[in-house]
């Protein structure tokens, strides 16, 4: 199994406008473009404006995206455009894992989890963050079709549906995540239980 260097669990400044940068140092959230699907969806149109509404309020970058074709990888900036391309061939090594972290709804804290992709290049790695777990058997297709090393120690295939998620994960995480370099929890000190 391929060992993720602790670094890349070192939470960052998500709102970062060098995306490709964030993204080969440390799990980064990004929105994942998928058979032309992106995921995570936002059903209503009107919550997208409201969001980007906020987002220009505080001064922050629009959300990034990474793109998946037949043949490539492509990273898109805010302002959605194609920043990076690696072609998926060239990919030695790609895990899907699990990175549990806080989330608040209403003012209470609990605990989410979001699908973890590692890409291990030769002489680089890509590290990307989703709360949506649905484009997972899409994106091991595409990998084996370019016979690129899959791995899945967290049993994602196994994984009901997204809505699903944090009941199935957090029955027995701390387990799942016994001999990866996965944290307890995301944002904690690398190998310390807590928040």
């Amino acid at each position: 199994m391929y060992m993720i260097s602790a670094s890349a669990f070192k939470m960052v400044n998500s709102f970062s406008t060098d995306k490709v940068k964030a993204v080969t140092e440390s799990f980064t959230s990004m929105r994942i473009l998928v058979g032309g699907r992106e995921y995570p969806t936002f059903p209503k149109k009107a919550n997208s404006e409201m969001v980007k509404i906020g987002r220009s309020f505080l001064g922050l970058p629009a959300a990034a995206t990474v793109e998946f074709t037949q043949d490539e990888m492509k990273i898109h900036n805010e302002k959605d455009q194609v920043v990076k391309n690696e072609k998926i061939r060239d990919f030695q090594n790609v895990q899907f894992g699990v990175i549990r972290k806080m989330g608040f709804a209403a003012r209470v804290p609990f605990l989410t989890s979001a699908m973890a992709i590692a890409i291990k290049m030769q002489d680089r790695s890509y590290y990307i963050l989703n709360s949506d777990f649905t484009p997972f058997k899409e994106l091991v297709a595409l990998y084996k079709a370019q016979s690129v090393n899959v791995e899945d120690p967290f049993n994602i295939a196994s994984l009901p549906s997204n809505e699903k998620r944090d009941e199935y994960f957090n029955k027995n995480y701390e387990e799942l995540c016994k001999g990866t370099n996965y944290p307890v929890s995301y944002g904690s000190n690398y190998g310390v239980k807590g928040f």
